[in-house]
């Protein structure tokens, strides 16, 4: 062998990379990390699931909630306009009741409002019907009964949910009067909001059958003196 074979067989053993593997040491390891455990990964995806199904419900729950409150306070709120409408209403007519000549307006007592032949109090306490019916019968009068179309007229400019003197005794039997006149579906029908719902409201023009325990206003009514 020549001496340039010799020198070059000893250059390939002495290369950089060889001499840098050589001087590492032999204790030392590269670290491994373990895999990441399927079952790990499973139990946060559950947790992640579970905690977006919680905020979920909760989230649709006070949409309900807001929903309910803003529809009773939207009701209320026209309530208290019907009222001021009504109140403005009977302003006039006791206006043009004082402008009449005679005792027309002293055929009434005080705070009762006359039409025709009848004395009408529209009560500001909520009550259910039953403690309107008590009520009126403790000022010497009852829940309103409806004759005709021209009284009907009369009572839907000025009322806004009143307890009227209609109702039954059970969900099949007819409507009839409180003091026992039956009920006559040519002047109005009654409408019915709820199952087994017993009383009559009247409501914009229209009667509809409400739970009786519910609490409303009412109108009393007797004959003027």
């Amino acid at each position: 062998m020549s001496e340039q074979s010799v020198s070059f067989v000893d250059l390939r053993f002495h290369t950089p990379a060889e001499q840098k593997r050589k001087r590492r040491p032999k204790h030392a390891r590269v670290t491994e990390f373990p895999p990441s455990s399927p079952w790990l990964l499973t139990v946060i995806l559950g947790l992640l699931c579970l905690a977006l199904l919680v905020t979920a419900r909760v989230w649709v729950a006070m949409v309900l909630q807001a929903s309910h409150q803003v529809g009773r306070q939207n009701e209320e709120l026209i309530q208290k306009q019907a009222i001021l409408k009504n109140f403005t209403k009977l302003q006039e007519i006791l206006k043009n009741c004082m402008q009449q000549r005679g005792d027309k307006c002293s055929s009434c007592p005080e705070g009762w409002i006359q039409h025709r032949r009848k004395c009408y109090h529209f009560t500001h306490e909520r009550s259910s019907w039953e403690k309107s019916r008590e009520y009126c019968s403790s000022h010497s009068s009852r829940l309103l009964r409806i004759e005709n179309k021209e009284e009907l007229d009369f009572i839907n400019r000025l009322v806004c949910f009143h307890w009227i003197g209609l109702f039954r005794t059970g969900a099949a039997t007819s409507w009839m009067w409180e003091d026992g006149t039956a009920y006559s579906t040519e002047l109005f029908q009654v409408k019915r909001k709820e199952p087994g719902a017993s009383c009559a409201l009247l409501k914009a023009g229209e009667a509809t059958s409400y739970n009786c325990t519910e609490q409303y206003r009412c109108i009393c009514e007797k004959r003027a003196a």
